[in-house]
């Protein structure tokens, strides 16, 4: 009898070939095997980079019929060496059966057959146990964070993720791909340079005016943000609030919270004619940022002071006009002090000014909340989960894959050079990482990240009270693009809901990630099911770990650089205390603001975080061959061609906007996190 066998070396990842010798052993439907059989060429490299290769294994033994499970192991091992394996075919009397691997082989590997099965289904008592010892092996390979020993470790407060103390500890599939490698080294690369620049340069000039921030940023090759010459228009603020990189960190207001003195006298003459503040609340046209909750957040010290950074504790109140316009009406910059109430109505500087501290605290929050938080992280301990409870023949394990595995990469970095006090990062932000991510996380719930109930939620969804929010008409139509194929993957693999109860290894995924993800510390889940019963449950929750492991991430992360480059439109940090009316100008506004060193350490880390790799994969590509059923490829050919038409829709509204909404666009929403 005679197997062909064509392997695929991976081409995206540094080091994938392997100088080992490759043997692969099949076992058959009938329960025999092959004996091992060495692949091998006369003469030649075999498993080079990016390489295809073609071997026949002669068997004479026992009957062994169709291939059923394919093991490779490497013999005669360099040392640390290794193979990532794409794929195995196995040809058997002109059928053709695939065997998908996408993993670093290091010694051993077995692989059954290329079908997406759930475990009460397999009736093969050699793939049952092979899917154990899988998960067995998976459970010891990606191990969570061990509980901290006090309030000291930053695994403190928090959910739970890969445990790993530097990027080189982590498991090979949870590894950068060359793209990916050059990117963070460039980043790195840029931030060293940039800094260093404007170190340099801090020797020469000072910053008198607001105009001479853009020479941190404009000598090193950056160019002015879109926005530069209207950055102080109200207008221009609220576009920023309402359509930047943190579109959820506002809400309808319905009533003005205690602690905010604003009343119908402060702003007279900025509502529409014979509108009140009262009758514009209930008629749904009042929004409001509130950022009052930061008071008990741990403030960073000012490098080379004994003084801490300034973090305003402010409220924000936006207005609807009649023209759609969302204007700022009014600014407290203190809880309960109605001296800091700042208007449009007030004098030049103190309004310029208050907007600036605003926009100081949102740059903090979103940073560490909305962005790390909400997508970094959550999408790490789902990735965890993933591949501890899951074996790769999982039809949920094929679907999520993807859109998970880069996370815990990025963030072991980011625990190392963005989270600690002693971070550049964290020194130049006047709140603290740590501390802003417990706090966050002591009332974050699974709703936050479920785009449509909380857009619900904070009133934000209906578009004829809120009109121009492109975030959310965008944020749905991705979405709902995504849930259709789930759904379709869903439905297709899981017939009723009773596959979905019965399905044991699901339910440990879902009880893992819940209870050790997400509840470990405190045993409140935060809104994450421990268990499933529908495949309407199934749907919603994997629509909700995609979306925020793609789009989200996409809408509050690759706009940072245009956004925070120029320092006075978003500061991360201010010196002076917040002003109360009349206290402003010119001296005062420039005087509360970062210097030079600050100044460039977060302009340089904003550039990092808003890069691209050059190898990068978007929504609705598939990288990795690993669902080979042709009724779930048509699924994603489906979902691609939905994709395309959302693309022309947001492209052809754009045309008609002055600055243009594009951090939705399909083609610019990468599969995963991976910066």
């Amino acid at each position: 009898i005679l197997y062909t066998i064509l392997t695929q070396t991976n081409a995206r990842y540094l080091g994938s070939g392997t100088n080992a010798t490759v043997c692969v052993k099949i076992t058959g439907v009938t329960g025999n095997a092959t004996k091992w059989t060495k692949l091998d060429h006369f003469f030649r490299n075999d498993f080079e980079r990016d390489t295809a290769e073609q071997y026949i294994v002669e068997h004479d033994g026992e009957q062994v019929d169709e291939p059923l499970i394919v093991q490779l192991k490497l013999t005669g091992l360099l040392q640390s060496d290794s193979w990532l394996c794409d794929d195995v075919i196995v040809e058997y009397i002109g059928q053709r059966f695939e065997f998908p691997v996408f993993d670093w082989i290091e010694f051993l590997i077995k692989v059954f057959s290329s079908s997406a099965t759930l475990p009460q289904n397999v009736t093969n008592a050699q793939c049952r146990k092979l899917r154990a010892e899988e998960i067995e092996k998976n459970l010891k390979k990606f191990e969570w964070q061990p509980h901290p020993k006090s309030d000291k470790e930053l695994s403190w407060g928090v959910n739970r993720y890969m445990k790993a103390s530097n990027y080189f500890e982590l498991p090979s599939i949870l590894k950068r791909t060359q793209g990916q490698l050059e990117l963070a080294a460039g980043s790195g690369l840029t931030i060293a340079l940039h800094m260093g620049t404007n170190l340099f340069k801090n020797l020469f000039c000072k910053l008198k005016y607001l105009n001479d921030y853009k020479k941190l940023y404009s000598k090193t090759g950056f160019n002015d943000p879109m926005f530069i010459d209207e950055w102080k228009t109200d207008k221009e603020f609220g576009r920023q609030v309402l359509t930047g990189v943190s579109p959820l960190a506002f809400e309808r207001c319905c009533k003005i919270p205690e602690y905010c003195g604003v009343t119908n006298e402060h702003v007279s003459g900025l509502l529409a004619d014979d509108k009140t503040l009262e009758s514009e609340l209930k008629a749904g046209k009042i929004y409001i940022a509130d950022y009052s909750d930061t008071l008990d957040i741990e403030r960073n010290d000012i490098p080379g002071s004994d003084k801490k950074f300034i973090c305003a504790d402010c409220v924000a109140l936006f207005y609807v006009n009649p023209n759609g316009d969302f204007l700022p009406i009014a600014i407290q910059l203190c809880p309960n002090e109605e001296e800091t109430i700042h208007t449009p109505k007030g004098n030049e500087h103190d309004w310029l000014l208050a907007k600036i501290y605003f926009r100081a605290s949102v740059r903090s929050t979103h940073e560490w909340i909305y962005h790390y938080l909400q997508t970094h992280a959550v999408s790490e301990t789902f990735c965890i989960a993933m591949f501890r409870n899951l074996p790769r023949n999982h039809p949920m394990y094929k679907l999520l894959r993807q859109h998970l595995r880069t996370a815990p990469a990025i963030n072991t970095d980011g625990r190392l050079l963005l989270v600690p006090t002693g971070s550049l990062a964290n020194k130049a932000s006047h709140l603290n990482a740590a501390s802003s991510v417990r706090k966050r996380y002591k009332t974050f719930k699974l709703q936050q990240i479920d785009i449509p109930k909380c857009l619900k939620y904070k009133g934000l969804d209906d578009p004829n009270l809120l009109p121009n929010f492109h975030y959310r008409d965008d944020a749905l139509d991705v979405w709902n693009a995504i849930k259709q194929y789930v759904a379709n993957v869903v439905n297709y693999h899981y017939t009723c809901d009773k596959d979905i109860v019965d399905d044991y290894e699901l339910q440990s995924f879902m009880f893992d990630t819940a209870h050790e993800g997400f509840g470990w510390q405190d045993n409140d889940l935060r809104g994450v099911p421990d268990k499933l019963n529908t495949r309407d449950e199934l749907i919603d929750m994997t629509t909700i770990i995609i979306f925020a492991s793609t789009a989200q991430h996409a809408a509050v992360n690759f706009g940072q650089m245009e956004t925070y480059c120029f320092i006075p439109n978003a500061p991360g940090s201010m010196i002076l205390p917040p002003h109360k009316r009349g206290e402003a100008d010119e001296k005062r506004v420039m005087d509360s603001l970062p210097g030079v060193v600050v100044s460039s350490i977060l302009i340089s880390f904003s550039f990092a975080l808003s890069e691209y790799a050059k190898d990068e994969i978007f929504l609705g590509d598939v990288p990795d061959r690993l669902f080979t059923d042709p009724k779930v490829i048509e699924m994603q050919v489906a979902f691609k061609k939905e994709l395309v038409k959302l693309q022309s829709k947001f492209e052809e509204r754009n045309k008609k906007l002055k600055y243009p909404y594009t951090y939705l666009l399909p083609d610019k929403i990468p599969i995963s996190i991976a910066i």
